[in-house]
């Protein structure tokens, strides 16, 4: 018997015990108060009955799903505006970069420090100055968001030239696009890193493989190496190698430069590359002619160009969200 059938009949004998003692309108009055008080029980129950569901459906083999879309946090100050120009079906963009807008409208003070409403700082206990073992000995490490086991997905930002951790951490520089992917991360469950290393050559590389092989039996999701400039020198060295190529599913590269050799073996490992139109450092014809040979060889691989942007534009511009968002997908 349905619940409805449940309830019609439980009316029925309401109205067989009490009918003698009520008149005929009290009697229809209190059978429709009855019906609409056991309709909106069932309709309650039958609703979080198929929530529960559909939960349930989202996990796998009763365990937590690898990873959910990152959720919006600040799109409207951080989303592309409308692209200049498109091509395979909207994987290779070509967007709008202004200085007067996204620097001098954007930062308080142009370059140095963003306007509030661009940020949101963490809390203490989301953020862990710590460091990790690598071959030389600890270094310095910073980490947003999931610092422990399960994280539903691990991104490592390493710097470019010049740098330090402290780069891809700051809230308010780089018009707080880095305060964003640490939100980003914190609020799915994931987890931000980034670490200081030797150099840009194989001690710096034996670094990040002994981090990477520390966090990725941390995280559940995928593991994500985000690259700024030279640091795209250190990324190239950790994908190609073969002991390591599995562990990493993912490329970002920010202001980087092309590697000949990658693909190599039969992984599809998605690459999102982000580079300035007017990059003096680092061609974006040379990136453009990646794009192609990867796309052509049927690699994931998705390329935005800021029109009139130069070397540190991608840092500043990239949407973190789209980005990791479309690598977790692929």
């Amino acid at each position: 018997m349905t619940r409805a059938q449940q309830v019609i009949s439980g009316i029925g004998r309401f109205g067989g015990r009490f009918g003698s003692s009520f008149g005929p309108e009290a009697l229809a009055m209190a059978a429709l108060l009855l019906l609409s008080v056991f309709l909106t029980a069932c309709q309650t129950s039958e609703t979080l009955g198929t929530a529960a569901g559909d939960a349930k459906s989202h996990m796998v083999g009763g365990r937590k799903p690898h990873f959910s879309p990152l959720k919006p946090f600040k799109d409207s100050l951080f989303g592309y505006r409308a692209a200049i120009s498109s091509r395979d079906n909207g994987e290779y963009l070509v967007v709008p970069y202004d200085e007067k807008l996204d620097i001098n409208r954007r930062d308080e003070m142009p370059v140095r420090k963003v306007k509030p409403q661009y940020t949101r700082r963490l809390s203490a206990n989301r953020i862990k100055d710590t460091v990790y073992a690598a071959p030389g000995g600890p270094q310095p490490l910073w980490i947003a968001g999931n610092s422990g086991a399960d994280a539903a997905m691990t991104v490592i930002y390493l710097h470019g030239k010049g740098g330090n951790r402290d780069w891809g951490f700051e809230d308010e520089t780089f018009g707080g696009n880095f305060n964003r992917a640490k939100n980003l991360l914190a609020e799915a469950g994931g987890a931000w890193l980034s670490p200081d290393f030797t150099d840009f050559e194989a001690a710096g590389a034996a670094d990040i493989a002994a981090l990477i092989r520390e966090r990725k039996p941390l995280t559940r999701g995928k593991l994500v190496l985000a690259c700024g400039s030279m640091g795209t020198k250190l990324c190239w060295r950790l994908v190609l190698d073969p002991q390591l190529s599995g562990m990493i599913g993912g490329l970002v590269l920010l202001g980087g430069f092309p590697e000949p050799r990658f693909p190599a073996g039969d992984r599809h490992i998605p690459v999102y590359i982000a580079h300035g139109s007017r990059d003096s450092v680092y061609a974006a014809s040379a990136m453009d002619e990646m794009y192609d040979r990867l796309k052509s060889a049927g690699q994931p691989v998705r390329m935005t160009v800021f029109d009139t942007g130069n070397h540190g534009t991608p840092v500043r511009m990239i949407d973190w969200r789209m980005a990791l968002n479309w690598i977790a997908s692929n």
